[in-house]
């Protein structure tokens, strides 16, 4: 089971970089022009971790893995959104709040 939340949290704390990449980006903050890539890896990365940490959570009964499945299928619509769109940035704040969720069901 630890190993299972150790790969929860990598997730999450790899989702919460993202984030705030993805919010200096939208307030100006950070211009990501020259390294535009960063962002695309980070969230390859972000959901393949996610994937990862639902599949150990299902192998091995963490409470968080119900928590990660909304989180999965709100990334797989996320790239059809435009970057800074209402709905791009509503979905990002949705998959906080599955996160979130899931981080207070591991207590």
């Amino acid at each position: 089971m630890y190993l299972a939340t150790s790969i929860f949290y990598a997730a999450a704390i790899l989702f919460l970089l993202n984030f705030a990449l993805g919010l200096l980006v939208q307030f100006r903050i950070v211009h990501t022009k020259p390294f535009r890539w960063l962002h695309h890896a980070l969230f390859f990365a972000v959901f393949v971790s996610a994937a990862v940490a639902a599949l150990t959570g299902f192998l091995s009964g963490a409470s968080y893995r119900w928590a990660l499945l909304p989180v999965l299928a709100l990334f797989a619509v996320l790239p059809y959104l435009r970057a800074g769109a209402v709905g791009h940035v509503a979905l990002a704040c949705g998959v906080l709040v599955f996160y979130a969720a899931g981080l207070a069901s591991v207590s």
